[in-house]
């Protein structure tokens, strides 16, 4: 589906805009958007390679006993999800 960069730019920061790893993903976004909508695939892909790599350090934070770090990690999880479900319902 096409949309435009302010679309996805407003959907992202309505989404996750109020947090920092929330800005971070807009400001990628932004940076690299591809007017023909082939960027909502490439950022789809880099969202969920940023959700496994987080899962895998909630993981080893776990396992090592540092429970903060790993909640830190799914706090990051929840939001990079919720910028995936920004970009789906456009």
């Amino acid at each position: 589906m096409a949309y435009t960069k302010e679309q996805l730019i407003d959907a992202l920061q309505k989404a996750v805009g109020d947090t920092e790893v929330g800005q971070e993903i807009i400001k990628k976004a932004g940076e690299v958007y591809d007017e023909t909508g082939k960027y909502s695939q490439d950022l789809t892909d880099r969202l969920n390679e940023r959700i496994g790599i987080d899962e895998m350090w909630a993981k080893k934070d776990r396992a090592e006993g540092d429970f903060d770090k790993a909640a830190a990690d799914d706090d990051t999880i929840a939001i990079v999800e919720k910028a995936l479900d920004a970009i789906k319902a456009l």
